[in-house]
């Protein structure tokens, strides 16, 4: 992957606005750039000047860059013009150690060049993750069109069994590869004991080729805040990001969900927060209710500090959750699809 730009993070920024400001910046003149700074000098750029860059089509200003050593306005115009297209999903993959919601001011983020890597189906909906959950068992010989996040699914909560299982299909995965650790079975069902053992495969580099891990909670035992806490932790310090994964709006087979849940919206370590608009995986619509027995609305999922990418049947079911989740005060941020079709 090859950097075209290196952006430093400013007080507001968010992973989605900065893909956003890159992706409408590609191809800005480098006139319209000296336009939009009236007072910099263009024969005399200053290390850390704050520069305005406008959209490419019109006037309005999309992106504050940092002046570094150099630039110029020629050599800015030309790195913008590689990055259509731009998508967090880019971003994080050309930045394994970033946390896409805790950036930190000053952090410096490498943009890479992504010109032609546009969806190429129109229709698609518009969000920063298309994410898909690859089958193991699946006979399928690609992702659907668009996507830029992967999961190998094998339901198994054992490193060893789903290693082995998604091994078949680790290279056929696309855009950011993610292994799934758990499930909604016997083989899934979450212990501190399975907790302790994805850990140590974490901090031995066993999960090697993989951008991140998913963590799908939907049955185990109560009181295992703490365990995965400590496993997303050891999975960030080791460069993987994490997503989590649940049964509607929280875990449907372990007794304390709600507190459980709690922990999940707190923890600075996960980068996404997957709930799943379904129960059979065969709806032609998304199903809204809340997972059976557990006082958790879906309101609660505003205070998360990870980003929402709901888990839904079909990518077409997208715009009908951002509406829903609108009315519940929840943005999200893209989607992950289960339909192997």
């Amino acid at each position: 992957m090859t950097t075209a730009l290196i952006y430093t993070v400013l007080s507001g920024d968010t992973l989605y606005g900065i893909a956003n400001g890159f992706a409408a910046a590609a191809g800005v003149s480098t006139q319209a750039i000296e336009k939009a700074n009236p007072k910099v000098d263009p024969n005399a750029m200053q290390i850390g000047t704050l520069l305005n860059i406008p959209a490419s089509t019109g006037n309005a200003i999309v992106l504050k860059y940092t002046v570094l050593e150099g630039d110029t306005f020629s050599k800015l115009s030309s790195d913008l013009a590689t990055c259509s297209g731009m998508t967090v999903a880019d971003i994080t993959a050309a930045n394994p150690g970033i946390h896409v919601s805790n950036l930190q001011i000053g952090q410096l983020l490498n943009i890479p060049e992504t010109e032609g890597n546009s969806p190429a189906n129109p229709s698609e909906p518009i969000a920063e993750v298309h994410g898909f959950w690859w089958w193991t068992w699946s006979d399928i010989v690609a992702a659907p069109t668009g996507t830029n996040l992967s999961i190998a699914f094998s339901g198994y909560v054992d490193p060893e069994e789903a290693l082995s299982c998604s091994e078949p299909i680790k290279s056929s995965l696309q855009g950011s590869k993610y292994i799934a650790l758990g499930g909604g079975n016997s083989h899934g069902a979450w212990t501190e004991s399975a907790l302790t053992a994805i850990t140590d495969a974490i901090n031995a580099g066993d999960f090697a080729g993989y951008a991140g891990i998913a963590y799908d909670v939907e049955e185990g035992d109560p009181g295992l805040e703490s365990a995965f806490a400590q496993s997303f932790a050891a999975a960030q310090t080791n460069n993987y990001r994490v997503l989590v994964s649940v049964s509607h709006s929280a875990p449907y087979g372990i007794s304390d969900a709600s507190t459980l849940m709690q922990s999940f919206f707190a923890n600075p370590n996960i980068d996404y927060l997957s709930p799943q608009l379904y129960t059979t995986g065969t709806e032609t619509s998304n199903d809204y209710a809340t997972s059976g027995g557990v006082a958790l609305a879906w309101s609660e999922y505003a205070t998360a500090k990870a980003a929402i990418v709901p888990s839904i049947v079909q990518a077409d079911m997208y715009a009908d959750a951002q509406a829903y989740f609108e009315t519940q005060g929840v943005s999200l941020s893209g989607y992950v699809q289960w339909s192997q079709s």
